[in-house]
């Protein structure tokens, strides 16, 4: 059994970094991070500085140059967590929860759709990222039941980069995706029973 989580780089070094600070020192990471982002939305006129509330100002005043570093390899890795796939996984039999949203379908069969880890992924934006997203052909179809019902895939999985047409309530957009299956098997999703 695959998990979302597992389709995406993970920084064991960065992981623990974070888990041996204390509670003290994770709030003033989380305000460093904050004045990072406020700063570059005055830097880039998102933000006056009139706008500025005397939170934002008592923020902006603080020195967190100490964590400088870590928010830079903080932000190297989100950018590495959601752009890119997992080897390992390439051409590997592997079976997935998660939500379908049809792309293709024959009959009242679903033959192509998008798998995604949560209900209504894609509908609003912004879209998972790529490595949070599965192109699943299933030719034999799928018949869905109740609408956002969750459902378990068993197939081939590949990476394969590619952009889906995906129709929504107010038209069709392009998604970026990062992995593609062939199923052999698409069922509804059962709880397993706690051991």
């Amino acid at each position: 059994m695959v998990k979302w989580s597992d389709l995406q780089p993970d920084s064991a070094s960065l992981r623990a970094t974070i888990n041996k600070m204390t509670q003290e020192e994770k709030t003033r990471l989380m305000r460093a991070v904050q004045q990072r982002e406020l700063k570059a939305m005055l830097d880039n006129g998102k933000l006056k500085a009139s706008e500025l509330t005397p939170n934002d100002i008592k923020l902006i005043k603080e020195n967190h140059s100490e964590l400088s570093g870590l928010i830079n390899e903080i932000e190297a890795f989100e950018k590495k967590r959601t752009r890119e796939m997992i080897p390992a996984l390439n051409n590997q039999q592997v079976q997935l929860d998660g939500y379908l949203l049809p792309l293709k379908q024959n009959g009242k069969k679903i033959t192509e759709f998008l798998l995604v880890p949560v209900i209504g992924a894609c509908i609003h934006v912004p879209a998972p990222p790529p490595n949070q997203m599965v192109v699943v052909q299933y030719p034999k179809g799928y018949e869905q039941g109740e609408l956002f019902a969750p459902v378990t895939i068993i197939g081939k999985l590949t990476i394969k980069s590619t952009k889906a047409n995906l129709a929504l309530a107010d038209g069709a957009s392009d998604v970026a995706v990062g992995y593609q299956m062939q199923a052999g098997e698409v069922r509804e999703y059962k709880k397993s029973a706690a051991k």
